[in-house]
């Protein structure tokens, strides 16, 4: 497979990815936000460094509903 025929897949990809990422970090900066371990610190090293796993992990794992 060559580069061009990869776009087509791998543009949506990081699209997703961006905007995950900044869903995710857009939620965590909320004030009334609680997270588990109370260490959004921590959730925004995994949000960040672990791309696609980090915001998933944060939306199914890492907030602490009311």
């Amino acid at each position: 497979m060559t580069l061009e025929e990869a776009l087509p897949l791998l543009i949506p990809l990081a699209i997703l990815q961006i905007v995950l990422i900044i869903a995710a970090l857009y939620d965590l900066s909320r004030p009334e936000r609680r997270v588990k371990g109370d260490n959004k610190l921590v959730w925004v090293v995994v949000i960040v460094l672990f791309q696609m796993l980090g915001p998933l992990a944060y939306f199914l794992l890492g907030r602490e509903e009311d």
